[in-house]
């Protein structure tokens, strides 16, 4: 039986046609090794499309004297189109210590709760306590329109943009540390203020102007991580912002956000006009979504 199978196993060998050696190499080097993923700002390049987003969370703090005086809790969907992200939808809470939450509390006569947030290019809408005072019986939406109300609407409480191929690109230029392992690869560094506002046109969105002296040269220090095909799946930055006074003032603020279910079907969808009311009808003096102090 053995030489049966012995003479099978020549037949078939024979009946393979031979290989070059150029033709042997290619594909044992295509065994061996897989072809490498796109770079990370090509992959968020193929991540635009219509209707197509993933979910983000983030807790953002700020410190003065080595204790947390404000932290921000915020969650969402985003959506994207072809030239990147197209609407946000996110909830959100504002703690700004003990002792003011309460105060404010006591003030308005209510509990503080979340705040929901939804974005679009040129309008964005705003719900929950605080905003109360400026609705009409009925109305549980506040309405803004024109892209010039809703720059610090639309912002998050992260500092950087991964959305932004370009900006997503600064941080890779300026990588220090590099680190692969089974999950993705980590990577850590550190980018000046002045650069990020270059790079970044959400940035200069936030900021009044370009920042200047020390606030230029503020160091904003990166944890990037990325998966195994090279898309963000979490973001930590730290930056020190000086503070009048002297020497030795200033506050640390840091920021961790996590990107999760890229590729997602997404539709965000304003809230029904007749829960909303016209920011422009009802008074122009109303706060606006916290967002951490830059520049």
């Amino acid at each position: 039986m053995r030489r049966w199978v012995t003479l099978l196993a020549v037949v078939l060998a024979g009946s393979v046609l031979p290989m070059s050696a150029a033709e042997a190499g290619t594909a044992s080097a295509g065994v061996a090794e897989a072809a490498p993923p796109p770079s990370p700002v090509t992959r968020l390049r193929q991540q635009f499309g219509e209707h197509t987003g993933l979910r983000i969370s983030d807790v953002g703090r700020v410190y003065r004297g080595g204790k947390a005086v404000v932290t921000i809790w915020r969650k969402g969907r985003v959506e994207f189109d072809e030239a990147g992200v197209y609407g946000t939808d996110t909830v959100g809470r504002t703690e700004l210590g003990r002792g003011v939450v309460k105060e404010l509390e006591w003030q308005l006569g209510q509990r503080l709760g979340s705040t929901r947030v939804i974005c679009f290019p040129n309008e964005a809408y705003l719900s929950g306590p605080g905003y109360e005072t400026w609705l009409p019986e009925g109305k549980t939406w506040l309405g803004l329109i024109g892209p010039a109300n809703i720059k610090q609407t639309a912002a998050l409480p992260q500092i950087v943009n991964i959305f932004e191929p370009a900006t997503l690109g600064t941080l890779l230029s300026h990588t220090a540390v590099r680190k692969k392992s089974r999950s993705g690869t980590f990577l850590q560094g550190a980018v000046t203020l002045r650069t990020l506002y270059k790079a970044s046109p959400s940035l200069r969105d936030r900021l009044a102007g370009p920042p200047k002296g020390r606030s230029a040269r503020v160091p904003v220090g990166f944890r990037l991580w990325l998966d195994r095909s090279n898309l963000v799946r979490r973001l930590s930055t730290t930056w020190r912002q000086p503070l009048s006074g002297g020497p030795g003032k200033y506050t640390t603020t840091v920021v961790d956000t996590r990107y999760t279910g890229w590729g997602s079907s997404v539709t965000l969808v304003p809230p029904p006009p007749e829960d909303t009311a016209d920011a422009g009808r009802v008074g122009a003096d109303f706060p606006e979504p916290a967002v951490l102090p830059i520049g």
